[in-house]
């Protein structure tokens, strides 16, 4: 039997066979019929080569083709020329069977014919209750809380921040809220001195000029130690308050008083020695940590979220929660509590309304639901101060503060303790 033996292609310079893949199959009709290739003799193939170079070789990348021939070429194609046409005719009868196939139409049946029929309540004679449509609210874009990227011009700001500072504010304040049953363990002391020495260092912070915020540090690190100093002698509990005063004034002012100016405003009822230690035991007892949320902060941040343009409303609500510091029973109210109740207090007293807002909500973390029991207690304590009832009647130094000018004269207003318009 014979053979053709394929070609390959040689690069005689690297002498490196390039196949260049398999050649494509043909269909089944075509199978069969001869292909007619010319045939060279090794004389031919040898005459046709190039010339080979003596110094470089072969660089002319010339292929030589090469191509033997085997005897017997003719057989060979007379039996694939037989299988091609015995392929074609099986192919050829293949398709005319299935073309003449018929398909009756009673192996077909109808899914309905086959599928067994489902009673439903309308075929028994029932009426299908409808289906409650349920509007679920989409979610507020965040770009619509957004009220800070109106600050992104003043680098004091830091308005890229400023949300998330609150939101740490929120859960930091949980930690070091003080305890609001303290002052039931006090040895000589009670909730009324506590008051007493509130309203005596809010004249103080009015006369010296000091910040808000100082006047809400200086409370708070009094109530720290309190609660971690159950047996301060009533005689010493103004000395706590000076210190107390003393350091939130070194904390937050950039002038604060000298500690003479704390021993002459006290009638020199203590020696500057005695302030300089009280310090040092009222930062001890505290752990050292000057820096704590307070309800001061949180309402500057809440009025912020309300978009209000009346100052009054700012005023009111400033006088609300610095009103606060003096109720006791106020401590077991998270400060961010009572800064949201006096915003809405306030917003409802100025007739800023609606009182409370998606954009509130957002940024407080309180619904208005939640600050029912908060604002109730609120208005209680405004109307007391107001009507001159109550242990606090006596106590005025708050009224008298935001009764001036400068503060709009907002705490001599009518209260107004509803929200119809």
């Amino acid at each position: 039997m014979s053979f053709v033996r394929r070609s390959v292609n040689v690069n005689n310079e690297n002498d490196v066979p390039l196949d260049h893949g398999s050649r494509p199959g043909k269909a089944m009709h075509e199978i069969g019929k001869a292909e007619k290739r010319p045939r060279f003799t090794k004389s031919q193939a040898t005459t046709t080569a190039a010339p080979r170079r003596a110094v470089l070789g072969d660089v002319t990348n010339r292929i030589s083709i090469k191509k033997s021939s085997v005897s017997s070429m003719g057989s060979t194609n007379s039996s694939l020329s037989a299988a091609g046409a015995l392929a074609k005719k099986k192919y050829l009868v293949n398709k005319r069977n299935i073309n003449n196939v018929n398909v009756s139409s009673r192996s077909i049946r109808p899914l309905s014919a086959t599928t067994p029929a489902v009673n439903t309540l309308s075929s028994l004679g029932f009426l299908e209750k409808p289906k409650p449509v349920v509007h679920v609210p989409l979610p507020t874009p965040k770009e619509s809380h957004d009220i800070d990227s109106v600050d992104k011009h003043d680098p004091t700001m830091c308005w890229q921040y400023a949300e998330d500072i609150t939101k740490y504010h929120l859960d930091t304040e949980k930690a070091r809220k003080p305890s609001s049953s303290y002052m039931s363990r006090q040895s000589d002391i009670n909730s009324k001195m506590r008051a007493i020495l509130v309203d005596w260092l809010v004249d103080v912070h009015c006369k010296y000029g000091l910040q808000a915020q100082t006047l809400h540090i200086a409370v708070h690190l009094i109530d720290r130690h309190l609660e971690r100093n159950l047996t301060v002698r009533r005689q010493r509990l103004q000395l706590v308050g000076v210190a107390a005063l003393f350091i939130a004034s070194k904390y937050e002012e950039i002038y604060p008083p000298e500690a003479e100016d704390f021993v002459k405003i006290t009638d020199n009822a203590y020696t500057r020695e005695e302030v300089f230690k009280m310090e040092s035991e009222l930062l001890a007892s505290v752990g050292y940590r000057v820096t704590f949320p307070t309800g001061f902060q949180f309402m500057t941040r809440f009025l912020k979220a309300s978009r209000t343009t009346d100052d009054r409303v700012e005023h009111f609500a400033h006088y609300i929660v610095d009103r606060s510091l003096q109720e006791y029973k106020l401590i077991k109210y998270m400060p961010s509590t009572i800064a949201a109740s006096a915003v809405h207090i306030a917003r409802t007293q100025m007739r800023d309304l609606p009182a409370w807002s998606s954009t509130l909500e957002y940024h407080s973390s309180y619904n208005e639901r939640s600050l029912e029991v908060c604002i109730e207690d609120l208005k209680e304590m405004l109307w007391n101060a107001q009507n001159g009832v109550g242990k606090m009647s006596k106590l005025t130094a708050v009224r008298r503060k935001f009764s001036k000018e400068r503060f709009m004269s907002v705490s001599s207003h009518p209260l107004v303790l509803d929200n119809s318009p």
